[in-house]
């Protein structure tokens, strides 16, 4: 009976779907003129997500002949990321720019390069029932030429989770002071049972 009295358990809703995809321009950083070398920016295909994720926006390598008595050099040289994002449920998306610039030096056997985000590092997009907010994370710069792992540069986004629903879609209302059904059908017993005892009395007592 007590449980037929409790409300439906609370059901959390699924996580929200959407669809990535970042582009690079260009494809290449190229160093200072006359220089040998660049850094190379990867693109990736289409890729689908769900919930808040960490996610990468490029990675990171580089190329040159030059020597340690001269090498290659950047001095503010520019690029920018575009993420595409959609919105899965609803369809719509929108795309997003961020930009950079690299400073520093480079050869054949080493790397030392600086990474600066211009503009907005954060940014928020309304697409369907949710806000989607993107940040660029952190930078691991590239090795020389002759590593084997590539440098990144990373992002998070963020997208805001429907509400906990009850058995029937609708939110769960917070809780409220009143007592819990269970509490108050012993509540009941205890008082017939305090009177039960009082009658029984009155009657020995006659």
């Amino acid at each position: 009976m007590v449980a037929a009295l409790l409300g439906p358990s609370q059901v959390r809703a699924d996580f929200v779907a959407w669809t990535y995809n970042w582009g690079r321009s260009p494809i290449a950083v190229a160093a200072d003129s006359p220089g040998t070398g660049g850094i190379t920016l990867t693109d990736e295909s289409t890729l689908h997500a769900s919930g808040s994720s960490d996610i990468v926006a490029t990675n990171l390598r580089t190329f040159s002949s030059a020597t340690r008595t001269n090498p290659d050099r950047f001095t503010n040289q520019t690029y920018s990321l575009n993420l595409f994002l959609k919105d899965d449920v609803s369809g719509q998306s929108t795309t997003l720019t961020f930009s950079g610039k690299f400073n520093g030096t480079l050869t054949a056997f080493n790397a030392n390069i600086a990474n600066t985000f211009t503009g907005d590092t954060t940014k928020t997009v309304h697409l369907g029932d949710h806000d989607y907010t993107v940040v660029l994370g952190s930078y691991a710069p590239p090795g020389p030429p002759t590593a084997v792992n590539a440098g990144s540069i990373t992002a998070h986004i963020a997208v805001d989770e429907p509400a906990d629903t009850g058995g029937g879609g609708t939110p769960v209302p917070p809780p409220s002071d009143a007592p819990e059904p269970s509490t108050m059908v012993l509540a009941s017993l205890g008082l017939s049972m305090l009177s039960l005892t009082g009658w029984r009395k009155r009657r020995l007592a006659k």
